[in-house]
């Protein structure tokens, strides 16, 4: 499939002077070898239509995003079979984005809008997924269609009569179901995990103590996300699976166990540096 995950700019547009040369004027044009090509997409007129809608409505901007990745899918499989090998750099998140942000006349510089980056994001993402597993992915000009146990890998098994008889299994359901348009990302950020930073170090096990200070920072600059209301910035960082850890995580903290254990091991350690028996 033509979905590569690389990053390609495509949304500079060079501004000629009325001093340039002949030889200034050919590299000016050669800048932006994708932009004939792209413009030429017969799957651009139906992708204007619905971008037009998207940028002169304010409320249910979400509902637009099944008939949006429809449109995203075409672009996809017209560029895949009929401008092959023409374009320049990776057909990506990024570079879809920019070509619906450039065919919508929109210029987040000028004028950002975050609603409408969500709504097209989201539609690139699902656009992308529909073309390359189209048996887990679709859309209906109303509803998306995600495979079940793609979208719920674990359901909830109650067992009545029974004093904390609920568990989790594995969802094997292949069946396709609507799902609300906070899955794409949340599926996305699965299928697509960004991959951590690799260490500088020779040794590369990391140890509990290095662990929490990596958290502690990372967690910080979440909480900043969230404090500014950078919700568009959050939700690449954050889906429901982290909520999830989060409040595991408070509820390990809320009781000081860990605290608490750690205070008594420290007053009783003997002078070996091992703990004594008494604590």
């Amino acid at each position: 499939m033509i979905y590569l995950k690389l990053i390609i700019n495509i949304n500079g547009k060079s501004i000629q002077g009325n001093n340039m040369t002949k030889n200034e004027t050919k590299k000016t044009v050669e800048t932006n070898p994708n932009e004939k090509i792209l413009g030429s997409l017969k799957a651009n007129e139906n992708a204007k239509k619905i971008l037009f809608m998207a940028t002169n409505i304010s409320n249910n901007l979400m509902k637009l995003v099944p008939k949006m990745a429809k449109s995203v899918n075409e672009i996809i499989t017209e560029i895949d079979t009929k401008q092959k090998g023409k374009i320049k750099g990776q057909i990506d998140l990024a570079f879809l984005r920019t070509h619906l942000y450039n065919l919508a006349s929109y210029d987040r510089k000028t004028s950002k809008n975050s609603a409408f980056e969500m709504a097209v994001t989201r539609s690139v993402k699902l656009g992308i997924l529909m073309n390359t597993e189209s048996n887990q992915f679709s859309a209906t000009d109303t509803e998306i269609l995600i495979m079940d146990k793609i979208a719920t890998p674990m359901v909830e098994v109650k067992k009545a009569g029974q004093k904390g008889g609920v568990s989790k299994v594995a969802n094997t359901s292949e069946q396709l179901v609507p799902v609300h348009t906070g899955i794409i990302d949340k599926v996305w950020s699965t299928k697509f995990a960004v991959q951590t930073r690799s260490s500088k170090t020779k040794d590369t096990k990391i140890n509990f103590q290095q662990l929490s200070s990596n958290f502690l920072n990372e967690l910080e600059s979440v909480w900043k996300l969230a404090d500014k209301k950078d919700y568009n910035k959050l939700l690449e960082v954050v889906d429901e699976k982290t909520i999830e850890n989060l409040g595991n995580i408070t509820a390990l903290l809320t009781d000081n166990s860990i605290r608490s254990a750690w205070i008594k091991a420290s007053d009783n350690l003997s002078v070996s540096g091992d703990v004594k028996k008494s604590a």
